[in-house]
């Protein structure tokens, strides 16, 4: 299977009801791979299983241009934009009239090393922060681990409930030096992924390089499921 025609939607379920619940949180994370400006095909495929948050890794567009995408039943929550080089890019999309507050974390951000956006939702979901990140794989991987950890330092702080989700380059099938350093980072602030299963496959190689990080010890109850999706 083709590396080019597979992308892996990750759900996030609190508990086991559906949205519109306001009980339970649904997550969706997908890299796009450059096909931000298809939003019309994404939507079908959710129409019927619609998530609170929508998060996309790798859209290739410029502030004016993701300012356009029309998504029902969703408004753009957060983002970021490359400044100087072309791809990359991150953004959240929120579902109908869900209370949050943008977190302003941009000072954290450079292209390639650590492109990242987050939200805080209202008390009805316990306060939970959503972190969409991605990180090229031509990044400079320290430079991405501090700037990460400046960013939860703040978040830890607020004591929110922390869901990131995105492509982090760092294939966690594997144990290596970078996924060793990922996760000292991230089990500092009780974080650790939950996708075991490979999120990009070919005839050559099965990896997984997209993941979610949740506290499992304030997250006690969760679901996450994955399906085939081309964006091409």
């Amino acid at each position: 299977m083709s590396n080019d025609t597979i992308n892996v939607e990750h759900t996030l379920v609190k508990d086991s009801s559906q949205v519109p619940c306001n009980k339970s949180l649904k997550i969706f994370h997908q890299n796009v791979r450059g096909s931000g400006n298809k939003a019309n095909e994404l939507y079908c495929h959710l129409q019927h299983n619609l998530p609170h948050i929508l998060c996309l890794s790798e859209h290739h567009l410029s502030e004016s241009k993701l300012q356009l995408i029309h998504l029902t039943n969703y408004s753009l929550g957060a983002n970021y934009c490359r400044k100087a080089f072309l791809k990359g890019d991150v953004s959240i999309f929120i579902y109908r009239n869900l209370r949050y507050n943008t977190i302003n974390i941009d000072e954290y951000n450079i292209d390639k090393d650590n492109e990242a956006c987050a939200i805080q939702l209202d008390s009805t979901f316990n306060k939970s922060c959503i972190l969409a990140i991605y990180i090229s794989p031509k990044s400079d991987f320290t430079n991405f681990l501090k700037r990460l950890d400046f960013i939860l330092q703040i978040l830890y702080n607020n004591k929110y409930n922390n869901v990131i989700c995105g492509d982090v380059n760092v294939n966690c099938l594997i144990h290596n030096n970078h996924t060793s350093q990922l996760d000292t980072v991230l089990h500092s602030y009780n974080l650790a992924g939950i996708v075991k299963f490979p999120t990009r496959l070919d005839l050559n190689s099965q990896i997984a390089i997209d993941n979610v990080f949740i506290d499992t010890s304030t997250i006690g109850k969760y679901d996450l499921s994955s399906s085939s999706f081309s964006m091409d």
